[in-house]
């Protein structure tokens, strides 16, 4: 882009190359918006929530230069193309000629001086062609641009933007480039690639924008799920775990037809064409080629209450609130109820979606699992007023059909760090396992069990402590067809039994010889794969009613109860302590009652409820809805146990220092951490050699966070087989300020892998070629995904790069960087 000088006003215009001309209309004081010349020494309007104005042929929204630019500008919307004129807006205020509005600004103090200055550099980037052709796609961009549109950043970031996929260079990396002889330390670029049992390529970059609309990719990528959209597309659904302003605010998006705006998560698709996606890893090429479209999942929001959520009122009760944001009844001022400032662009902030999952109409089987296609995702974490009367946060559930996101209280309010569906074996009803947190608010914990105890003792007259951490493994039963009062319905939720159910805990007999809570047992020095805590889940003494209330009377305090004689929930350190976080789960891929359970403490297990069916069949038989107890038990997989001997690193991994990631370095040390360290991601993958199990830590390695493969049995010690490893304050690249797309490195930090999905049963195809899947059920790609040995799979895989913050990423409000892969194992036998 270039400016030419204003010497002669017939022929003055911004220009983009391709004499592509638009136009910027704004002026340097809000209060003269409807006036005459701008008022002298007046910075910029400050940016509303909500669309700005549309003129000449392109929306742009929210436009910030601020002086002397600005005025500059708004003559330079003045020009004698074919493809421009003077905006309404611009006559309202008074401007009828262009010779009219020169003098104007030749009059004006804060403009005459800026008459001869140079708006921005010339345009060359790939993104000149996409605003030549689609000139929504200014708009767009004008929009994700937190502050200054049209700024020296503005422009020059334009230059580092990408199509979705575009991007080849890796921010993860084999082993650190010092001990590479392949990797290159240089911005933009690669390290070492040469993955020791896998491939991978680079499926989508944080930061890339889709070519037809310019919607930037928001990071960084967390959660995920995949689906055929039709039988030539594959849907790869993902969300950004963003904190608002409680660390950057993203750039804010638009529910409910422009009424109401959120900062934080995203919830984004990309489309892959799927005979190109099924090629992928057989050549060097990009992704780019194989992308049709990216956008935001996310087009209508319902709250607890089931209504279309409106603006957030600036004080006082808002109407249809977002209530994980404010009091019961919608009130309450922000700064009374959250601890960081309000969102500065937006009505609500929609915190740290971290994990999720998608679940596919009736994907155990014919009628068994939910009605519809959607993705369930869950606030994770938030900050709250010690003493203020907060809600909580829920779980949320896409309908992906149509875009409407629903909040739901059936899980408690406590957060979660994942909810995944698993089988029932029975239809009518549906189950899901949540897992995480239960009330990480970051409030006085000794204060609010105080606030509680004032309310009411436990049952056994004992006094609460607050909840956080102080929570089993759990296990949601729904009715289908049900809403929240247990009366007929056919909404969206109460159609997939996420309206009327029942929340159970897994609990075990106490007075039993070898009892001891949960962290403890695991890291008994004893432990070893296979070992079984026998138990039982038992409902909790609460159940959603559709009726929001503060926390103090939300399920999580729950778990403290006793829910039958000798039985206590299995919580990490009992009854009266917080202990370690349940991370991630993840639901038998086979379709088996039973999921695979994680921890921060480094130790993972199977949780089953082999009898589920027979069991609620029991109770409907006896005229009861939900079973007043369901039989299961735990075994284990890997306790909080020296794992070094079981990692193989295949000649990679070394970090910084010249070390094996066989140990975690999670403060700097050596020798680092001999046990896992802080499982967060997991991934159960049918396979027709067996199942696996990926694993990706989340410890804050300062040498490169790891990631590995195993096999699951649960007769045999897992071997961990070293997938990849990325980031680390002392990671040779990291110091060395490299980052993807460049640009982005702030600092060196740590990275995080975070998000699995199976793409096989997607793209799998038999010996003829023909696809294996349909649109029709989620059961067909189930079957397809274990018709195919692990070495065949195609594992879409989610890398955070928490410190990429700068640049590019800084202008368009994406938050921090990351990276989508496309991972193939490649293991032993």
């Amino acid at each position: 882009m270039h400016a030419d000088p204003l010497d002669d006003a017939s022929t003055t215009s911004l220009r983009f190359t391709h004499h592509f001309k638009y136009t910027v209309l704004h002026q340097c004081s809000p209060s003269d918006r409807h006036h005459g010349s701008p008022s002298a020494g007046v910075g910029p309007k400050q940016p509303s929530r909500r669309a700005g104005a549309f003129h000449a042929n392109i929306l742009i929204d929210e436009i910030q230069i601020r002086p002397p630019h600005a005025c500059r500008a708004l003559f330079a919307s003045c020009t004698s193309s074919p493809m421009l004129s003077l905006s309404a807006s611009m006559m309202s205020a008074g401007f009828q000629s262009c010779g009219d509005l020169k003098s104007a600004f030749q009059s004006n103090e804060c403009c005459a001086a800026a008459l001869d200055a140079v708006v921005a550099e010339p345009l060359y980037s790939p993104v000149k062609d996409t605003i030549t052709n689609t000139p929504g796609v200014l708009s767009q961009l004008a929009w994700q641009d937190p502050g200054t549109t049209m700024s020296t950043n503005f422009m020059a970031h334009l230059n580092s933007m990408h199509p979705v996929g575009t991007h080849t260079a890796q921010i993860a990396e084999a082993t650190d480039a010092k001990y590479s002889t392949e990797a290159i330390i240089e911005d933009g670029h690669s390290g070492d690639t040469n993955y020791p049992f896998g491939s991978m390529k680079v499926l989508a970059t944080v930061g890339e924008y889709d070519a037809n609309t310019g919607y930037m990719l928001v990071g960084v990528p967390d959660g995920m799920g995949a689906y055929l959209l039709n039988d030539h597309t594959v849907r790869y659904v993902f969300q950004s775990e963003s904190y608002g302003p409680l660390a950057r605010e993203s750039w804010p998006y638009r529910v409910n037809n422009d009424t109401a705006t959120f900062t934080g998560s995203h919830i984004m698709y990309i489309d892959y064409n799927r005979t190109a996606l099924a090629e992928f890893m057989k050549h060097k090429q990009s992704a780019a080629h194989m992308v049709m479209g990216a956008g935001s999942v996310v087009k209508n929001v319902y709250n607890l209450l089931g209504n279309p959520l409106g603006p957030r009122a600036s004080s006082g009760v808002s109407a249809n609130p977002h209530f994980s944001n404010t009091d019961a009844e919608g009130g309450g001022n922000w700064e009374d109820i959250m601890q960081p400032t309000a969102p500065s662009r937006a009505d609500w902030l929609m915190q740290s979606l971290c994990s999720a999952h998608l679940e596919e109409r009736h994907q155990w089987g014919a009628g068994l699992g939910v009605e519809d296609d959607l993705f369930i995702t869950n606030e994770e974490w938030t900050r709250y007023v010690t003493g203020s009367n907060y809600t909580g946060i829920p779980g949320h559930v896409v309908d992906l059909s149509t875009g409407d996101m629903y909040a739901t209280g059936v899980f408690t309010l406590g957060g979660f760090e994942k909810i995944v569906e698993v089988n029932c074996g029975i239809k009518g009803y549906v189950c899901f396992a949540p897992s995480g947190y239960n009330g990480d608010f970051g409030v006085n914990g000794a204060a609010e069990a105080a606030r509680k105890n004032a309310l009411t003792k436990r049952p056994d007259g004992t006094d609460y402590v607050y909840p956080v951490n102080v929570v089993p493994a759990r296990l949601y039963v729904g009715k289908k067809g049900y809403n929240a009062h247990g009366e007929v319905a056919n909404d969206f939720l109460s159609r997939n039994g996420l309206a009327y159910g029942q929340l159970y805990g897994f609990a075990a007999n106490t007075s039993e010889s070898g009892f001891e809570w949960r962290d403890n047992w695991h890291s008994n020095p004893g432990r070893q794969t296979g070992d079984v805590m026998h138990g039982a889940w038992y409902p909790i003494d609460w159940r959603w009613d559709g009726i929001v209330k503060n926390f103090m009377h939300d399920g999580s305090w729950s778990f403290q109860h006793t829910p039958a004689p000798d039985m206590k929930y299995w919580n990490a350190a009992g009854y009266d302590a917080s202990g370690a976080k349940t991370e991630h789960n993840t639901p038998d891929p086979m379709g088996n009652p039973r999921y695979i359970q994680g921890s921060t403490a480094g130790y993972y297990g199977i949780y089953d409820f082999l009898n589920i069916s027979s069991e609620i069949q029991s109770a409907v038989e006896s005229g009861s809805t939900f079973p007043s107890v369901l039989s299961g038990k735990y075994t284990v997989l890997q306790g909080e146990l020296d794992i070094t001997a079981q990692i193989k690193l295949g000649g990679k991994g070394i970090k910084a220092n010249g070390q094996p990631q066989t140990t975690n370095s999670d403060s700097g040390q050596e020798p680092g951490k001999v046990t896992f360290e802080d499982i967060d991601g997991l991934e159960w993958i049918a396979a027709s050699d067996g199942t696996y199990l990926i694993i990706q830590e989340d410890s804050g390695n300062d040498y490169g966070e790891r990631m590995f493969i195993t096999k699951v049995d649960p007769a045999v010690t897992p071997t961990f087989y070293f997938v990849a490893m990325s980031g680390g304050n002392r990671n040779t690249r990291m110091l060395a300020g490299v980052g993807v797309p460049a640009g982005v490195n702030t600092a060196p930090g740590v990275h995080e892998f975070s998000g699995v999905v199976d793409l096989t049963g997607l793209v799998a195809t038999d010996d003829e070629g023909n696809f294996l899947a349909t649109t029709s059920t989620g059961f067909l790609k189930r079957q397809a995904e274990a018709a195919k040995p692990i070495n065949e799979h195609m594992i879409a895989i989610g890398l955070q790069a928490h410190n990429f913050y700068s640049g590019m990423i800084a202008t368009f409000g994406g938050d921090r960087g990351g990276q989508v892969y496309a991972y193939q194992p490649n293991i032993p036998n």
